[in-house]
């Protein structure tokens, strides 16, 4: 039975990321054919190819990687974002509950029905993306937590003298320096990613909020 429960559970966590990457690119005003024709031929977006090659940058540049301090701080930071998250979704969830989309449906009315469409869209993308970033300020916490535990997270790791001088150091240090490079590489692409996901999901509610606004003519 637990091992039902977990396949489950992984299973939801595979949908849902799945899910993301493709509401990443995708607007509420997209069909599934528009939808298809944003995907990205290499997965990622323009803009997260962006954040992949800050990321490596952000390592290079930052040889001792995240101070105890600021890992410390963004922990916190992100503990009571999580906890905004999980508040924002049930929020959601109850708005899109309470919604009446009888009137929107095709058969009913062929006018309200793109905006049924549309609506439809902001809950279902807002909702999956809020979940997709409380599980990266999940993972970013607990990554985050083990530089706190270990000082060995914090070795200092100089690139450019590494490379210069690759004959000087031991296959040992290489593993542990290349391990460390893609960790801070991962956490820098995750922090990044967590910021630019979460200024997607505030022009979505804006975008979406503005409409809604602007259909109510006062004159």
């Amino acid at each position: 039975m637990d091992t039902k429960k977990l396949k489950s559970f992984d299973q939801n966590l595979i949908d849902l990321l799945k899910d993301a990457h493709k509401w990443e690119y995708t607007e509420i005003n997209d069909n599934k054919e528009k939808s298809l024709q944003k995907k990205p031929k290499l997965f990622f977006t323009r803009y997260q190819w962006v954040l992949v090659l800050l990321s490596v940058g952000c390592t290079i540049l930052c040889p001792h990687g995240l101070s105890s301090n600021f890992a410390g701080y963004i922990i916190s930071g992100m503990s009571l974002f999580v906890g905004l998250l999980f508040t924002l979704v049930v929020s959601l969830f109850d708005k899109f509950n309470d919604t009446d989309f009888e009137k929107y449906k095709r058969a009913n009315n062929a006018d309200l029905y793109p905006f049924g469409v549309r609506l439809k869209n902001f809950f279902k993308r807002s909702i999956i993306l809020t979940l997709y970033t409380a599980i990266i300020a999940i993972v970013c916490i607990l990554m985050l937590a083990l530089i706190l535990m270990s000082d060995k997270m914090n070795t200092t790791i100089d690139v450019f003298n590494a490379v210069q001088y690759y004959n000087d150091y031991g296959i040992m240090f290489c593993i542990k320096a290349i391990f460390l490079l893609v960790y801070r590489s991962v956490l820098f692409y995750l922090l990044l990613n967590f910021i630019y996901i979460t200024k997607q999901m505030i022009t979505s509610f804006y975008d979406y909020m503005v409409s809604e606004i602007d259909k109510i003519h006062l004159s």
